[in-house]
């Protein structure tokens, strides 16, 4: 079993980066595209409140004693762990990764809102991981739509390798924004 604490360390070392990301832009500005189809972002906040109260779900879910598999096929357990490779194929901006529908944001929340929604979903995050069975967190195994099918437990090493990824995304509309001259940046 992995140590649970490295993970909350990990989620709260992501939380604070993308805290400071997101404080760079004016909430004036928060809400603003740079293009259209391109999430603003609020839209990412949005997002990651989706994805994360999602996840507590499944941990709330599956995360209860005598949970296990399915293990595919040829796989074992060791085998459906979130690996360096996954980790980096995640946080890589390079490529573009479609988000499924579900977790697609609105549109419709603003600053304040948004922010207060994903500390909420965190809160949620938490207590469903605290509250799972361990071995079932080591044994259950759910599938993602991209990375395939992962043990219950990586799911929320998943959420900060996420949250990184997109507070990468949230630097990127930020400098995009202070680039572009945006007077807002210079109240």
């Amino acid at each position: 079993m992995r140590d649970a604490s490295s993970a909350v360390e990990l989620l709260t070392a992501e939380r604070a980066a993308l805290a400071a990301a997101v404080a760079r832009v004016p909430a004036g500005l928060q809400s603003r595209s740079l293009a259209p189809g391109h999430w603003s972002i609020v839209e990412v906040v949005e997002h990651l409140t989706r994805v994360e109260t999602g996840i507590a779900r499944l941990l709330l879910k599956r995360g209860r004693p005598g949970e296990s598999g399915p293990v595919p096929e040829g796989k074992t357990l060791a085998q459906l762990r979130l690996t360096p490779e996954l980790i980096a194929h995640l946080r890589d901006r390079a490529h573009r990764i479609e988000a499924p529908e579900r977790v697609r944001p609105s549109g419709t929340a603003n600053p304040a809102a948004a922010w207060e929604a994903l500390e909420a979903a965190r809160g949620e995050l938490l207590r469903a991981f605290a509250a799972a069975d361990p071995d079932a967190l080591d044994n259950a195994v759910h599938e993602h739509a991209i990375l395939g099918p992962l043990v219950l437990r990586d799911w929320v090493t998943f959420v900060a390798h996420h949250e990184a990824r997109h507070c990468a995304q949230v630097v990127e509309i930020a400098d995009a924004l202070a680039a572009s001259g945006t007077d807002l940046f210079r109240a």
